[in-house]
């Protein structure tokens, strides 16, 4: 069994016991970005997982330098140059379809780089069709590589924060659907919400970021022990502050409980 994203980790130990906390700091952020930072010469592939970057694949392109004085022909020169540069976008989308396709935690893909290759890129049939309607935003970089990789995720936090609060919206939307026509489905309330993480029965819980880190950390807590999904709700939007005055806390359950 492989890890879903590369460990960065290397541990020689003989024991009795499997050591396991790097799997689970993995699996606090199920939800990952793809990243992608590519010019002419070279290219960059990456997951975001919370604020972690995790470099995947790094390539550089045969793409020839600027033309000299007393050598190859322009026309020759512009061949080279045109055929080295579809290769080298033909090898970063085979790591892109080899890395990001088929990933059911994938939330979006982010592309940016220097100058226009970027949208040559994009634009001209490369990426498959499945992956480019996965690209939430293309960025103007000013480097490539690891220095590019950061400055990417710097300039894309409104992007990623919209998301953030789309994928809130939805799931306290689905909290209140349910809540109107199935109300045995959900549950709401300190007490109520930790009885029910207790039991095992709660999917996923509700936490307003309103409670205290120490409150956070005890559901925290005991949604790790039955595999429950944590989401952190904001009270900067209607449903957050909803969840606010409903108690700071609210689950949607495995299944109906009367």
């Amino acid at each position: 069994i492989e890890a879903p994203i590369p460990l960065k980790i290397r541990i020689y130990r003989c024991d009795k016991e499997f050591v396991l906390e790097p799997l689970d700091q993995m699996l606090e952020h199920k939800e990952i970005y793809g990243l992608i930072v590519l010019d002419r010469r070279d290219a960059n592939i990456a997951f975001l997982k919370g604020k972690s970057i995790v470099p995947l694949v790094k390539t550089h392109s045969q793409v020839p330098g600027k033309i000299k004085a007393g050598g190859q022909s322009a026309q020759r020169y512009a061949r080279l140059t045109e055929g080295a540069r579809k290769d080298h976008f033909k090898k970063v989308a085979e790591y892109v379809k080899e890395q990001f396709l088929g990933l059911k935690n994938l939330k979006g893909i982010i592309v940016g780089g220097p100058g226009p290759t970027k949208y040559d890129f994009i634009e001209g049939g490369f990426v498959t069709t499945e992956l480019k309607n996965k690209i939430i935003a293309i960025k103007d970089l000013s480097y490539t590589g690891d220095f590019g990789l950061q400055e990417l995720v710097d300039k894309s936090q409104d992007v990623l924060s919209e998301e953030e609060i789309a994928d809130e919206k939805k799931v306290m939307n689905q909290f209140f659907s349910l809540l109107s026509t199935k109300p045995g489905k959900v549950s709401y309330g300190e007490k109520e919400v930790m009885a029910k993480l207790q039991m095992g029965v709660a999917e996923t819980i509700l936490l307003s970021e309103a409670l205290s880190d120490e409150e956070i950390d005890k559901f925290e807590e005991e949604a790790k022990k039955v595999s429950t999904d944590v989401k952190i709700i904001s009270t900067e939007t209607r449903e957050g502050a909803q969840l606010k005055d409903m108690g700071r806390v609210a689950a949607i359950l495995r299944y109906e409980v009367s």
